[in-house]
């Protein structure tokens, strides 16, 4: 699966890297993220035309300026294959750039998750999503539980992370434009 998202700032970039090198470390289980990119996904399919998302990226990346996002704690999508996350609250930029973004990428997307659809959409950071969670949730839970996780991120850029099948990559990346819009 391929997404498109915003790449973390510096600063909670860093930190979530650091966050997953702790659990690794102290719990002694590697992989417990499937994507190695610190991020927010707007949208999530199985294939792009790279193309044209390409021209929708820049072009919608250089109408919109920077702007904040605010989380709010740990959260946890329960099921067979559960997800750790840090929640993103929807504001209203949040939002408008999100359904932007859906209908742009209808036209050139194919197998869009529609879990990303503006009706469901759930905005969050992974921190874990791997089967081996399964086994350490409780743990993990207990270790992250006194941390806060309210943070106010900066949303910077678009970009899209793609999968090659044997790995994921950021193939592009384009910044929001301050005194856009």
């Amino acid at each position: 699966m391929h997404g498109v998202v915003s790449l973390l700032d510096d600063e909670h970039y860093a930190l979530v890297e650091d966050l997953w090198d702790e659990l690794e470390k102290r719990l002694d289980v590697c992989g417990l993220y499937g994507t190695p990119f610190p991020h927010f996904s707007y949208h999530v399919a199985k294939g792009y035309d790279v193309d044209l998302l390409e021209s929708i990226l820049r072009r919608c990346a250089s109408h919109c300026t920077p702007f904040r996002v605010r989380t709010a704690g740990l959260g946890v999508f329960s099921g067979d294959h559960p997800v750790l996350y840090v929640a993103v609250v929807r504001s209203p930029a949040l939002t408008a750039l999100h359904r932007t973004l859906w209908q742009e990428l209808a036209g050139v997307s194919a197998g869009a998750v529609e879990y990303y659809h503006p009706e469901q959409w759930m905005p969050h950071i992974t921190l874990a999503d791997s089967d081996a969670l399964k086994d350490h949730l409780p743990e993990i839970v207990r270790m992250l539980s006194p941390r806060a996780f309210d943070w106010d991120v900066e949303a910077s850029n678009l970009s899209l992370i793609y999968d090659t099948g044997t790995a994921q990559e950021v193939r592009l990346r384009f910044d929001l434009l301050p005194g856009a819009g």
